[in-house]
């Protein structure tokens, strides 16, 4: 057995102020469409992509697509791959937030497995649907080098999953900076029961 890579890849800046943007299907920017393929090109020539995945949101598929038909490399659409669902919050702009939502908008921040959005997921459902998504990348064994192009909370999540950390933690969503259009390596051992191992975290391709 050979090694294998996965590549988790944030989509880029997306087409609209600042918000949480989790099921809302907001297209990328200009300027983050720009980025996005210049991050893909990054990680083509450091190690040649042989499949790709994608969250179905357009500002993520979109440029998957693209990507798949100018490589003829296969595309996988993962549902489970989808941001966070954020409610009643999501696709708001925080600057027409309402002054009553921001104590419970905090409150999410610093406790985030015990508050959650008005009608949105809880965090533990988060993390479920995530794990499912991982567990069919992670166990692909026939695929040298994947390509997963999604959103900054599951980045976050898989890094938790990998690294056994406590994905409860708001540290994980506070401290750890995930850019977009930054790309994190995962590597898996060419030995059995061998550990994966984190490469980087974060990358940006200047």
């Amino acid at each position: 057995m050979s090694k294998r890579f996965i590549t988790l890849l944030r989509h880029g800046k997306v087409d609209g102020p600042a918000a949480l943007y989790g099921h809302t299907d907001i297209t990328l920017s200009v300027q983050g469409n720009t980025d996005l393929f210049t991050a893909i090109n990054t990680v083509q020539r450091q190690r040649p992509i042989t499949h790709i995945i994608s969250s179905p949101l357009i500002r993520c598929a979109q440029p998957a697509q693209k990507f798949a038909e100018a490589t003829q490399l296969p595309l996988q659409i993962i549902d489970d791959l989808k941001e966070m669902f954020f409610g009643h919050w999501d696709g708001i702009a925080f600057d027409q937030f309402d002054e009553a939502h921001w104590p419970a908008l905090h409150q999410f921040w610093d406790a985030p497995a015990n508050a959650h959005a008005p009608a949105g997921e809880t965090l533990q459902q988060f993390v479920a649907r995530v794990m499912r998504g991982w567990d069919l990348i992670a166990n692909n064994t026939d695929a040298e080098h994947q390509l997963v192009i999604c959103h900054g909370g599951v980045i976050r999540i898989i890094i938790a999953l990998v690294l056994n950390l406590d994905w409860r933690h708001a540290a994980l969503f506070k401290q750890l900076h995930i850019d977009y259009a930054s790309h994190t390596c995962i590597e898996f051992g060419d030995m059995a029961n061998s550990l994966p191992i984190i490469k980087w975290i974060g990358v940006i391709t200047e």
